[in-house]
């Protein structure tokens, strides 16, 4: 171990001292390395921020990372909430917040404002009090959710703001129609303003869960959803598992999936007669519809990574091998010296090494750089792109350990790369080098 440390010491200093003596060689390809290592880690922070966002924004919309839901039909409330509730805090040994909620289609209900009419897609009743925290990654533009609690408020999107020309305090007109066939009318007064024109935002509204519950006349303490929210963490497959086996103990449950309308199916065709069916649905599985988008941003990724380490791979390669070729002189004197053919190659590996960390290293600083320029930036103006903005930003999600991870894989491949370049052009004697140089 003493002549390992001792032989990396020696490599050390005269790798750095050739390097600083031959700067102007090595210009070029210290410039690659710089840029190509800030695009990688650029292009990664700023996707890990854009997947970050979108798990963010569907964290607030389904209210946690795990919704229990069930009964004995579709539209039923939870029967016995406090004790599900009870029984879930029992099972779930981590810090987590549990949230009652009522999620119901608002594709046959309109909200008026002084003769304009819009259309709605989903209600979210709330207890703005219970989830304070978790709502306030809303990105609010105007009023707010403080006073939300126990009034008939309602919190909607800039754009249903824009399409019925309302501010803050105007008092709309919500039509809805109940199961029954009904059709059931109540005032609502806009008590805050969200920026989110995304497929979680454009067309939700966020209302008082006892003002939801007598708009929908579905019966007093109505809830169709237990929302379990662990903050600061994410939930690990593993975890849910072994939830899911425990609730089996106890209720009866639909099976595990990765499609929360797999459940909404089984529900729906539900007899009653047979008492309770109950289902955990997992983050994941609610938005499976966007898995798609999720798995084309990794690919993306991915490809681009691959292409710049080519980019690197290849300049490192074909620059070290002309280096080499004009430093026939120095490899003649290394080996004049009694250096072998090994130490050579390690002359040059470690000079690759080094300069693939100082490269490295630069391009980190730039990335950071970068990265914090364009969380500077407002791009709600890009409503197509809403999904992936965090407040109306693209901000991104900076990660060391994946960052170590991309430099190993940068400097394996390189080095790997610059071997397989150099191995044959250092064999060169004393007396060839001379010859060569003569």
């Amino acid at each position: 171990m003493k002549r390992f440390f001792q032989a990396a010491r020696f490599y050390t200093k005269l790798a750095l001292k050739t390097l600083l003596y031959n700067k102007k060689q090595y210009v070029s390809l210290f410039t690659v390395c710089v840029i190509g290592s800030a695009v990688m880690l650029l292009v990664v922070f700023s996707t890990d921020g854009m997947l970050k966002s979108i798990r963010d924004k569907s964290l607030i919309y389904y209210g946690g990372d795990l919704v229990f839901r069930g009964g004995r039909e579709t539209t039923s409330s939870i029967p016995d909430l406090d004790g599900k509730i009870a029984v879930l805090k029992s099972l779930i040994p981590q810090e987590a917040e549990y949230y009652r909620r009522i999620d119901c289609d608002a594709t046959s209900s309109t909200l008026i404002f002084e003769g304009v009419e819009t259309r709605l897609w989903q209600f979210r009743g709330v207890d703005f009090t219970a989830e304070e925290h978790l709502l306030s990654g809303l990105n609010i533009s105007a009023g707010g959710i403080a006073e939300l609690s126990g009034r008939n408020g309602i919190l909607i999107s800039e754009f249903l703001a824009d399409k019925l020309s309302a501010k803050v305090g105007d008092q709309l007109t919500l039509q809805t129609t109940t199961d029954d066939g009904y059709t059931n009318t109540g005032s609502v007064i806009i008590e805050g303003i969200f920026c989110d024109s995304s497929v979680f935002g454009t067309y939700t509204a966020y209302v008082d869960i006892q003002a939801l519950e007598t708009l929908i006349d579905r019966g007093e303490g109505y809830v169709n959803r237990i929302s379990v929210y662990f903050p600061g963490r994410d939930l690990e497959k593993k975890d849910i598992v072994s939830l899911q086996k425990k609730l089996e103990g106890i209720y009866n449950m639909f099976p595990l999936t990765d499609d929360k309308d797999d459940f909404r199916d089984a529900i729906h065709d539900w007899n009653p007669a047979d008492g309770e069916l109950y289902g955990l649905i997992p983050l994941d599985s609610n938005i499976k519809d966007l898995q798609f988008i999720i798995d084309a941003l990794k690919v993306v990724v991915s490809l681009i990574i691959l292409i710049l380490l080519v980019i690197i791979c290849v300049g490192m390669g074909s620059t070290y091998r002309i280096i080499v070729m004009k430093r026939t002189t120095e490899i003649g004197t290394f080996r004049a010296l009694g250096m072998k053919h090994l130490g050579v190659r390690m002359v040059f590996l470690t000079e690759a090494f080094y300069l693939l960390v100082l490269g490295f290293a630069v391009g980190l600083i730039l990335a950071l750089l970068a990265g914090w320029g364009f969380s500077c930036m407002n791009l709600s103006f890009v409503s197509a792109f809403e999904i992936f903005l965090t407040k109306s930003h693209l901000v991104p999600s900076i990660n060391l350990l994946k960052s170590l991870s991309l430099f190993l894989v940068v400097v394996v491949t390189t080095i790997s790369a610059t071997l397989f370049t150099i191995r044959n052009v250092v064999h060169i004697s004393p007396v060839g080098a001379l010859a060569t140089t003569t």
